[in-house]
Parts: C-alpha cells; structure tokens; sequence
C-alpha cells in the first residue's frame, strides 16, 4: 500500500497557471496520478492531457471547460476529460482539490 498525502512544501506551482500547485503521485518512478490545488482564483489555463483523464473533486467548488462544454464541480464530482481535447478547471471564491488520474493508470 501507498499513502499520498497533499503536503503544501512539496507542491509545485502549475507551470503556465494561476494560484495552482500540483504533487505528482509516482509509483516506481512514473507519474500514475496529480492532485492539484486551486486556491482562490485559481486557473489551471488551457491545457490538453495525451489520454482521458478521471478528474476526481476532493473539495471545493469550481468550474471546468472541456471542449465547448463547461460544467460546476463540487466535492465528489467525477469529470472525465478526452485526451487531446482542451480543458481548464477554474475557481473565483473558494479553494479546490482535485486529483487527475490517467484512466489507464495502474
């Protein structure tokens, strides 16, 4: 078993984004998932991911595009986003938690 907690001193800031830091989830040296933190007016940017993606809100509310499509996130949502299709999770008041695990992931 392996244990990943959110540690605010090993995150890193998003490249490119704006109040988003992220933790890599690797397993035998490779990246297998990311929580990220948006804190307030947090915006990830546009961004693609290469394959779909689980985007699993811990807490928070916000929003995310992908595609044409834009939807609200709250705590226990589930988003799949299409790979190779633009996406951008954005917050205005409040601080977000999500966790971006590649579908394939595993």
């Amino acid at each position: 078993m392996d244990l990943f907690r959110y540690d605010a001193e090993q995150a890193q800031t998003l490249p490119d984004s704006a109040n988003t830091t992220y933790i890599p989830v690797r397993q035998n040296g490779r990246m297998t998932a990311m929580i990220l933190k948006l804190d307030r007016k947090g915006d990830t940017g546009k961004r693609e991911v290469p394959a779909d993606t689980l985007l699993t809100v811990v807490s928070g509310e916000g929003n995310v595009r992908s595609g044409g499509s834009v939807a609200e996130l709250q705590a226990g949502d589930i988003v799949t986003l299409t790979g190779s299709i633009p996406y951008q999770i954005w917050t205005s008041s409040e601080l977000v938690v999500v966790l971006m695990m590649p579908s394939n992931a595993g």
